[in-house]
C-alpha cells in the first residue's frame, strides 16, 4: 500500500469548515484511500467561533452557543484537527509552532488550502485562541455594556451597526453615538446608496444618533475602552462628552502573516497582504499550483462576508479533486457572487441587499426572517456534525 498522503487545510473558519467537510465526503464517494485530510487551527482553539453571533454574545450570553467543538468534524477518523498554528511555507510542508504527534512540527502536503482568513477586533472574531478566555473576554464585555449609559461606536459598516442594534434591542434608554470616516454608512462593504439610506434612517428611528465624515482620536490599543473622563475627540475638532464606553468596529486585515516568515511565502502576498490568486483558486506562483486560497485571505475584488466561502469552498474542492483524484488540470473558475448583504439591528429589525432586479434594498420583514433572530447558528453546529445547546 502506497503511503498516505496529506491535504492540509490552514484555519477552521468558514471556508476551512465548508472544504473540510466537503473534500471528506467527495473523497468517500471516490472511494479513495490514499488522502487524508489534516485540518490546521490554533493549538488552544479546538473550536469553531460562530463570528456572525459574536457581537449578540457581548451582549446576551450566548457564548455557549458561538463556540462550537471541531470534535465531530470529520465521519472518518483519519483526517485530523491539529491544534497549532502555521509558521512557515515550504514547497511541500507547513511549519508548525509546535510539534504535535506524527509529524512534529512540520507537516508535508500533496495539497494546501490557505484558508485563514481576517484579522479583526473582538467580539466580532473570538478573543482567545481557548473557550474560556472567549467566555470570559465576553462576559467582561457585557458588564460593560450594561454598566454604560452612553456609548460611542467608532465605524459604520456592519459590525459597528450590528452592535448598535444588538444594545439597543436589550437597552432601550442608553445613549449610543455612532461615528463614521465616510459620508454614508456601510461606504467599505457594498457601493449601494438606497441601502446605506435605509439603514441610517433605521439607526435615526431607533434613537442611535449618527455622525458622518469625521473620525475618533484614539491612542487606546483596546477595542473596546472607557474614554479619559468621558471625553472623546474626532479629527475635525469636535467633542463628545459623559462617554461611558468606545467600541471601535473597524481593523479588518488579511490573517497572512505566516505566510511572510519564508520567502517562498512573502511572494505569494501581495501589497494589500491578501494572498495573489489565479482564477482556479491556485496561488499566484508557477511553483505552487498545488497551494490553493479561498475566502477573505484570497485577493479577490470583493467584499470579504461568509457567504462567499460557499461558492467558492465548491470550486476549491473540485479542483483538487480534479488534480488529486482525476490527475487533471483544474477547471473550475472563480465567479463573483452576486453581492448580497444583511445587516442584523437586534433580534428582528435590520435591512439587506439580494440580487434581484439589479439590487433589491429590503428592510426588517424580510432580514428578521432569515438571519436577524437566528443568525444562522443552528446552520454552523450542523457543519460540525453537531446539535446547537436549546
Amino acid at each position: 500500500m502506497s503511503q498516505i498522503k496529506n491535504i492540509v487545510i490552514i484555519g477552521g473558519g468558514f471556508a476551512g469548515v465548508r472544504v473540510a467537510r466537503g473534500l471528506e465526503k467527495e473523497l468517500a464517494d471516490a472511494r479513495d484511500a490514499q488522502y487524508r485530510i489534516i485540518l490546521v487551527e490554533k493549538q488552544k482553539k479546538n473550536h469553531f467561533y460562530h463570528s456572525i453571533g459574536g457581537l449578540r454574545a457581548a451582549v446576551i450570553d450566548w457564548s455557549d452557543r458561538v463556540m462550537i467543538p471541531y470534535t465531530n468534524l470529520f465521519k472518518d477518523n483519519k483526517h485530523r484537527v491539529i491544534q497549532a498554528s502555521a509558521e512557515k511555507l515550504e514547497r511541500g510542508h507547513v511549519i508548525l509552532d509546535r510539534e504535535v504527534d506524527t509529524f512534529g512540527s512540520s507537516v508535508p502536503f500533496a495539497y494546501l488550502v490557505i484558508a485563514t482568513g481576517t484579522a479583526y477586533h473582538a467580539p466580532a472574531k473570538s478573543y482567545t485562541d481557548d473557550m474560556e478566555g472567549t467566555r470570559d473576554g465576553l462576559a467582561q464585555l457585557r458588564q460593560q455594556v450594561k454598566s454604560a449609559k452612553s456609548i460611542l461606536i467608532a465605524g459604520g459598516g456592519p459590525v459597528g451597526i450590528e452592535f448598535a442594534g444588538e444594545v439597543r434591542d436589550v437597552y432601550k434608554d442608553k445613549k449610543i453615538i455612532l461615528l463614521h470616516p465616510q459620508d454614508r454608512l456601510l461606504s467599505g462593504s457594498i457601493s449601494n446608496l438606497k441601502l446605506s439610506q435605509k439603514a441610517h434612517d433605521l439607526l435615526l428611528k431607533n434613537n442611535v444618533q449618527v455622525v458622518l465624515n469625521d473620525r475618533i482620536i484614539t491612542e487606546s490599543n483596546s477595542p473596546v475602552y472607557k474614554p479619559e473622563n468621558g471625553v472623546v475627540e474626532t479629527k475635525l475638532g469636535q467633542r463628545f462628552t459623559g462617554i461611558d464606553m468606545v467600541f471601535l468596529a473597524f481593523g479588518n486585515r488579511p490573517n497572512t502573516y505566516w505566510l511572510k516568515n519564508s520567502d517562498l511565502g512573502a511572494s505569494i502576498v501581495s501589497d494589500t497582504g491578501y494572498v495573489k490568486v489565479k482564477p482556479t483558486y491556485q496561488v499566484d506562483h508557477p511553483d505552487l499550483k498545488h497551494v490553493f486560497v479561498l475566502g477573505d485571505a484570497a485577493d479577490f475584488d470583493e467584499s470579504k462576508h461568509a457567504y462567499r466561502t460557499k461558492n467558492q469552498s465548491v470550486a476549491v474542492i473540485k479542483n483538487v479533486v480534479q488534480m488529486a483524484i482525476h490527475n487533471a488540470s483544474p477547471d473550475v473558475e472563480h465567479k463573483k457572487d452576486f453581492d448580497t448583504m444583511f445587516v442584523t439591528f437586534g433580534k428582528k429589525q435590520g435591512v439587506g441587499l439580494l440580487p434581484f432586479f439589479g439590487g433589491w434594498v429590503v428592510g426588517s420583514f424580510i432580514v428578521g426572517m432569515l438571519k436577524s433572530s437566528s443568525l444562522f447558528i443552528e446552520k454552523s453546529w450542523e457543519s460540525l456534525n453537531l446539535a446547537p445547546p436549546n
